[in-house]
Parts: structure tokens; C-alpha cells; sequence
């Protein structure tokens, strides 16, 4: 316990800066504001005297929990409607290997990026995991804005620009975030308490089989099973999500220290790029599935655009989409991503 304690200690100008670039962000309308704006923060402050840092010590147990709120978003429903999602659910893959081939030739041949770093900088979505498992790919500061700043960029281009896309097409509806309702009873603090635990236990198991981001991976497949048969419905509240979003921006955005100001801002451009490169991938492939499977369009080109979850589900709710068919297709990508990011690690380790 002491040594976290001290690792908190040496973390905290860093978590105190995220802290308040997070709340900022929250009134600007930022997408993934707490993550974005405590990353954005400490990024401006690495570019003065003020030394911050983010000790590993404290990252490892943040991940874990991150991987149990996202898994809190599966229920029962997903398995009662994922089999007449077959045909668009072949296509996400296809779609998701066919982006993140375009968007790795990009960055190869024009940015002059690594291979191995340009498939995961091009990678249609998963941010927070590839952030996550980034200390496992590079250790080069330069190569880790490389692959942070576009994906930054990716999430950020495309969770502003869809919403103008629906209001151009639907006309403006209101969008709100859900409301969180729970009993903060025994029973609560046990169920989660198990989450934590059990995806902890399974999360030592993937390390044993050196998996990158074994704790967030772990998480979301532990609790994710327990959240999809509604065996708990004990979920962290906003304010402890929004918490553990703040230590992780915090944590990349001292990573990105000593980058120039030119660097950002190129690899910010092209994450723009290779943004517009994803939307009209999702836009072809949902209107494929429109014209050979009578899919709705804009149900599927907002699930297939590899924006922020979050967003795209409230998306779908202020539009009367189903959020489970957004849900779904958003969270078979990231679990596709996830588990091909160790054999392209595998694969140009064994180049090297």
C-alpha cells in the first residue's frame, strides 16, 4: 500500500493538472472530455519549467477498471438480437481490416511512419487500449505521438463532424448523456468488488502469455461476461469514470513530453486525413448493407464510424437507433483490434 501511496505522491501535479483540464474540456463539448482535455493539459504543460510525471505504479490498477466500466455497458439484449447482425457484423470486420490497411499505407508513405507504427496509429478505433498497450510497442517518445496525436485526432475529427452529418439528414435532436441510477448497498460494493477481483486473477493469466494490455483486455472480457447475463448490474458511478479517464489522459499525456509543437501538429493533420479516409470506408460498406441486406444507412454508417462509444450511443438515442446495434458493432471492432494487436507485435518482433 505504501509504495502506491508514494507513487500517487509523485504523480500528483500530473493528476491535479488533469483534473482540471478535464473540467474545462467538460464544458467545451469535447468528445471523451476528462480523457481528452487531462491528456491536452498535461501535454501544454511539458512545454514549460514544470516537471510532471505519471508513475506505471498507478496505471496498471486504472486500466483494470477502465476495462470493467467499459464492459458495463453489454446486458442480455446483445445476445438476444446479435444473430440477425451476422451479415453487418462480417462486413465490420472486413471494414476494419480494409481502414486500417489504407490508413497504415498512408501514414507509411507519406508521414514516413514505421510499418509497425502506422498499422497501430491507423488502427479504426480502440483508443484508449492502444494508448494503453503503447509502452509494449514503442518507447520512442516521438514514435508514441506518432501513434497517439492521429488517434487523438481520429476520435476527435469524427465525433464532431458525425453529428453535423445526422443533422444535416435528420434535422437537430436533442443529446444527452444517461442517467445513472444505483443502490450504493452492500450488495454493490461486493459485486464490484468481485469485477475487480476476478479481472485481476485473469488478467495475471494473459501476462503469463505476454498479451499487451492484459489488464484492460482481462476486464472487459471478465466483467463483460458477468454484465452480458446480468449477473450484476453494479456500476461505477460518473464521477469514479470520470476519475479513472482523468489518471489515464494524464498518464499519455506526460508520455508525449518533448515533442515540438511541428510534430503535433503535422501528425494532427494527418490524423485528420486518415479520419475522412475512415468515414467514407464506413459510408461505403453501410450503403452495401443497405442495398444487398436492406440495413438502414445511418443506423450503420454510425456504427461503423469509429468515433468515441460513448457519443456514437447518444447518437443513436437523441435518433431513435437502436444504442444496442451501435453498441455492438463499435465493441466488435475494439475486440478485434485488441486481440490482432499482439500478433502484429508478434509478427515485425520476429522481422526484427
Amino acid at each position: 500500500m505504501k509504495e502506491y501511496l508514494i507513487a500517487f505522491k509523485n504523480s500528483h501535479r500530473s493528476i491535479l493538472i488533469g483534473v482540471v483540464g478535464g473540467y474545462l474540456a467538460s464544458f467545451t463539448k469535447l468528445p471523451l472530455p476528462w480523457l481528452l482535455g487531462a491528456l491536452l493539459a498535461n501535454l501544454v504543460f511539458s512545454f514549460t519549467p514544470v516537471k510532471i510525471k505519471f508513475d506505471k505504479k498507478i496505471f496498471l490498477p486504472v486500466l483494470l477498471i477502465i476495462g470493467v466500466i467499459i464492459a458495463g455497458t453489454f446486458n442480455i439484449t446483445l445476445l438476444q438480437k446479435v444473430h440477425l447482425w451476422i451479415f453487418s457484423s462480417i462486413a465490420m470486420i472486413i471494414c476494419t481490416i480494409i481502414g486500417t490497411i489504407v490508413t497504415a499505407f498512408y501514414l507509411h508513405k507519406v508521414c514516413k511512419f514505421k510499418k509497425v507504427v502506422s498499422i497501430i496509429a491507423g488502427l479504426p478505433g480502440a483508443f484508449v487500449v492502444i494508448a494503453a498497450a503503447l509502452n509494449e510497442i514503442t518507447t520512442n517518445k516521438k514514435e508514441q505521438g506518432q501513434v497517439i496525436i492521429p488517434q487523438a485526432a481520429r476520435v476527435l475529427f469524427i465525433v464532431l463532424f458525425v453529428p453535423f452529418v445526422f443533422v444535416a439528414h435528420s434535422g437537430y435532436q436533442d443529446m444527452s448523456g444517461s442517467t445513472f441510477n444505483q443502490e450504493f448497498n452492500l450488495r454493490y460494493f461486493a459485486e464490484l468488488t468481485f469485477l475487480i477481483a476476478i479481472s485481476h486473477l485473469l488478467s495475471l493469466l494473459l501476462k503469463r502469455f505476454q498479451i499487451p494490455s492484459a489488464p484492460i483486455l482481462a476486464a472487459m472480457v471478465a466483467a463483460g461476461f458477468f454484465y452480458t447475463l446480468e449477473m450484476t448490474t453494479a456500476k461505477f458511478p460518473p464521477i469514479f469514470i470520470n476519475l479513472a479517464f482523468v489518471f489515464l489522459g494524464s498518464a499519455i499525456g506526460c508520455r508525449l513530453n518533448g515533442i515540438a509543437i511541428k510534430d503535433i501538429l503535422f501528425y494532427s493533420f494527418h490524423g485528420a486525413i486518415i479520419s475522412i479516409m475512415l468515414l467514407a470506408i464506413a459510408a461505403v460498406f453501410a450503403y452495401a448493407l443497405q442495398l444487398w441486406f436492406g440495413f438502414e444507412f445511418m443506423a450503420t454508417f454510425l456504427s461503423f464510424a469509429p468515433g468515441g462509444l460513448h457519443e456514437m450511443v447518444i447518437i443513436s438515442a437523441a435518433y431513435n437507433i437502436d444504442p444496442i446495434f451501435v453498441s455492438y458493432h463499435h465493441f466488435l471492432r475494439v475486440f478485434f483490434i485488441i486481440f490482432t494487436i499482439p500478433f502484429i507485435l508478434k509478427f515485425f518482433r520476429k522481422r526484427k
